[in-house]
């Protein structure tokens, strides 16, 4: 999926920025979805770089900064591309440099003088940095392949499945690696790998090593649907629900193998 999205916006901007684009976002969502919030690790400073020199090459008439040249003040840049010719749309000029500027912001300025027994902010700002990235993701492809917002975050929301320790894939197969766990945490746990995605019964079936789709589905599927951890469509293709992401996300480290 991640590779169609890079070679559509190739289609637009220049390689190496888009390839600098995406290969900072794919490390600012892996580290997300292993819950490392520091600072250090889910870092979007690599990713405005890369996002300020595609707006650069728009507004600019193809020039930018070279990479490896450092855009010495990001916030005189941000200004800068807001004094573009009005021509050029609003969200190049003015929407994605406010919020580049954002996440510049706040992971350069937590830290500093943080009182001692205060709530730790790094959570609230790792979820705020995932979601303004992947809106200017979504707002760059939209503005681009004349698709909805909607859509265009759809695609986007589907670029990296949650990767997990639990999980191997093999040859196009996800392999649990705790025996242990029964069936309806097996399938939480696929489920949940697989994010906004889902997963049709066939597909589970063949990850479990599952034969009998007739149980699986009008009694172990149907009773977490009915708990509301699942929604199973009528064309066979699961979903998991907040309350299920939440019981991975409770239960999860008391299923790692030590």
């Amino acid at each position: 999926m991640i590779n169609q999205f890079k070679s559509d916006l190739k289609k637009v901007f220049p390689d190496q920025l888009v390839e600098s684009l995406l290969n900072s976002y794919v490390e600012i969502k892996t580290n997300f979805i292993l819950n490392k919030w520091e600072p250090s690790e889910l870092n979007g400073g690599k990713f405005v770089e890369a996002a300020l020199r595609i707006l650069q090459y728009v507004c600019y008439s193809g020039r930018f900064t070279p990479i490896g040249t450092t855009i010495r003040n990001m916030f005189n840049e941000i200004k800068n591309l807001e004094q573009s010719p009005t021509t050029i749309h609003d969200s190049y000029r003015i929407h994605i440099p406010r919020c580049l500027g954002a996440i510049y912001n706040i992971r350069n300025r937590r830290g500093v003088g943080h009182i001692s027994g205060d709530i730790n902010p790094n959570k609230a700002d790792a979820y705020l940095i995932i979601t303004i990235v992947e809106w200017i993701l979504a707002e760059l492809y939209r503005m681009n392949f004349n698709v909805s917002l909607p859509e265009a975050q759809t695609i986007v929301d589907n670029l990296i499945s949650r990767k997990l320790e639990l999980i191997f894939e093999l040859n196009g197969k996800k392999i649990i690696l705790n025996p242990k766990l029964n069936i309806r945490d097996k399938i939480l746990l696929l489920l949940y790998s697989s994010g906004s995605m889902g997963m049709f019964i066939n597909e589970m079936m063949k990850h479990l090593k599952y034969k009998n789709k007739n149980y699986l589905k009008n009694k172990v599927l149907k009773n977490l649907d009915s708990e509301k951890l699942i929604e199973l469509s009528e064309n066979d293709c699961v979903f998991i629900l907040p309350p299920g992401v939440k019981y991975v996300e409770d239960n999860y480290d008391n299923w790692k193998i030590d």
